[in-house]
C-alpha cells in the first residue's frame, strides 16, 4: 500500500490541503498513515504549548523539532526494513511465522509492529486465523519495545494498538471474553499517553462490537455513539460515517430493524464510504429487508454487493452474502435456486472453521431440502451438526435441540416449520452467536 508523505499529512492535519477528502479516505484504511496523523496532531498540540516555548532555553523548540525530523527518518528506515522482512516471514502457514519473526535481524522494532498491523487488514476478509496469528506477533514485538528507545509514549501506544487490533480480530471470531480483555488492556495503555481521546474513541468502538455479542447492548449502543461524537469532532468523517454503521448494528440486535435500516440507507451514497464500506452497507441494507419481509429488495441488494466482495477478495463476507441470497430466495419460493447458494455457503463457512456460521446455513438448508422431501440429506445434516457442536464444546442446550429434531426426523414428524424454530433458537443462544451470518456486516474502519 503507497503512503503519502510527512508534508502532505502535515498539510491535511493543519486543515490546508487540497485533497484533504482523499487522504481522509486513504488513513482510515491504512495504519501507517493513520499513526502518521496521530504523530503530526501530537506535535501540533505540543508547539501550541505555552510551556514549551517559554523554556529557559531559546534553542529547545529548534530541538524538540530536529528531534522530532530524526525520529521521522528513523521510523521510515524501519517501516521499509519491516516490510521486506514481512514479505519473507508471512508466507506459508502461520504457525512457521513466529519461528521466522524471531531468526529475522532486526525485526523487533516498532516498524514491525506497524507493518504486521497493517497485513492483518488483509488477511482479515480472506483468513481471519491468520489475521489473529500476525496481531499476535504484533503483541511479542511490541512487549519488547523499549520506552527509552522511542519518544514520547510512542511504544506504549503501539503496544495498546496491537491489543485493540488483537482485540478486534478475537471479536470476529467469535471469541468474545478474549476479546474484551485484550481490549480493556488497550483502554489502560491508551489512558497513559498525553491526548488520548481519538485513541480511546477507537478503542470504544471495538469495546462495542464486542460487548453487544454478549447481551451487554445498551452500553455497546453509548460507546458506539461517544465514539462517533470524538470522530465528528476530530473531522474524521470516514470514521464517524463507520461508527454511525455500527450504531445501525446495535439496533439490529435490539430487534429495532426498521430504525437500523433508516440509519443505513441515509449513508447508502455517503463520500466518506470506501469501496469496502460501501459493499458492506448493501449488505446490512439487504439483510434489513429480508427481516422485512421484503425478500425481492433483499435479493437485489446482495446481488449487488456479492461480485464487489468478490472483485475486493473478500471470502467472508462474500459468504455470508451468498448464504443470505439462498435465505431470500428461498423466501420467495425459489428453493431449487436457493439450495446450491446455501450449500456452497455451508462448505466455505466450514473451511473458514466458522462453526456457528456454518450450522445455522445448514439448518436453512436443512429446512429447505425437507420442504421438497429430501428427508435423508437433513438427517445427515443435523447428525454432522451435532458432532461439530459437540466437538467445538457448544452449549448442551443447543445439541439437544438438535438431538430433537433427528428423532422428529427418525419417527417422520419433522417439519420445515419445526427446524425453523430450531434455527431460531440456536440463533438466539449467547454461545452461539459467534458472527451470525444474518448478522450485518461490521466496520473496523481502520
Amino acid at each position: 500500500m503507497a503512503h503519502y508523505d510527512d508534508e502532505v499529512l502535515f498539510e491535511y492535519v493543519e486543515g490546508s490541503s487540497p485533497i484533504a477528502s482523499e487522504i481522509e479516505s486513504h488513513v482510515s484504511t491504512c495504519e501507517h498513515c493513520a499513526t502518521e496523523v496521530g504523530d503530526h496532531r501530537r506535535i501540533i498540540a505540543a508547539m501550541g504549548d505555552s510551556d514549551v516555548w517559554q523554556t529557559p532555553s531559546p534553542a529547545a523548540p529548534r530541538q524538540f523539532v530536529l528531534d522530532v525530523v530524526a525520529f521521522a527518518e528513523r521510523a521510515k528506515r524501519e517501516d521499509e526494513r519491516a516490510a521486506i522482512l514481512c514479505d519473507e516471514i508471512l508466507t506459508g502457514p502461520s504457525s512457521w511465522w513466529a519461528q521466522r519473526l524471531r531468526k529475522a535481524e532486526g525485526a523487533f522494532t516498532a516498524g514491525m509492529v506497524k507493518q504486521l498491523l497493517e497485513r492483518m487488514r488483509a488477511m482479515l476478509g480472506t483468513s481471519p486465523v491468520n489475521a489473529l496469528a500476525a496481531t499476535a506477533l504484533a503483541i511479542e514485538v511490541a512487549n519488547t519495545l523499549e520506552v527509552s528507545e522511542y519518544p514520547s509514549d510512542y511504544a506504549v501506544k503501539l503496544r495498546a494498538q496491537a491489543f485493540r487490533d488483537h482485540a478486534f480480530v478475537l471479536s470476529f471470531m467469535g471469541r468474545y471474553p478474549e476479546a474484551l480483555s485484550f481490549a480493556d488492556r488497550a483502554k489502560r495503555l491508551f489512558e497513559q499517553v498525553p491526548l488520548p481521546e481519538y485513541d480511546l474513541a477507537r478503542v470504544a468502538l471495538v469495546r462495542a462490537l464486542i460487548l453487544r455479542y454478549i447481551d451487554r447492548n445498551d452500553e455497546a449502543v453509548a460507546l458506539t455513539r461517544e465514539a462517533a461524537e470524538t470522530f465528528l469532532r476530530f473531522g474524521d468523517a470516514a470514521r464517524y460515517v463507520n461508527a454511525r454503521i455500527t450504531e445501525g448494528v446495535m439496533l439490529y440486535q435490539a430487534k429495532a430493524v426498521d430504525a437500523a435500516l433508516e440509519v443505513w440507507s441515509s449513508l447508502e451514497n455517503n463520500p466518506a464510504l470506501d469501496e469496502l464500506g460501501a459493499a458492506q452497507l448493501l449488505y446490512n441494507i439487504a439483510i434489513c429487508h429480508g427481516e422485512l419481509r421484503h425478500p425481492e429488495v433483499a435479493a437485489e441488494y446482495l446481488q449487488r454487493c456479492i461480485p464487489q466482495f468478490e472483485l475486493l477478495g473478500r471470502t467472508v463476507e462474500r459468504t455470508r452474502c451468498r448464504a443470505a441470497m439462498g435465505s431470500a430466495l428461498a423466501a420467495v419460493g425459489r428453493t431449487q435456486d436457493a439450495i446450491p447458494h446455501l450449500r456452497q455457503a455451508r462448505r466455505e463457512f466450514e473451511e473458514l472453521e466458522m462453526t456457528a456460521d456454518a450450522a445455522l446455513v445448514a439448518l436453512e438448508l436443512a429446512e429447505v431440502l425437507l420442504g421438497n422431501g429430501q428427508t435423508e440429506d437433513v438427517a445427515a445434516i443435523c447428525r454432522d451438526l451435532i458432532a461439530r457442536f459437540t466437538k467445538a464444546g457448544m452449549t448442551s442446550r443447543a445439541v439437544t435441540a438438535l438431538s430433537f429434531l433427528r428423532e422428529a426426523l427418525a419417527i417422520g414428524q419433522a417439519t420445515p416449520s419445526l427446524i425453523r424454530h430450531v434455527h431460531s433458537f440456536l440463533r438466539e443462544l449467547p454461545a452461539e452467536q459467534p458472527r451470525l451470518y444474518a448478522q450485518p456486516a461490521d466496520r473496523f474502519g481502520d
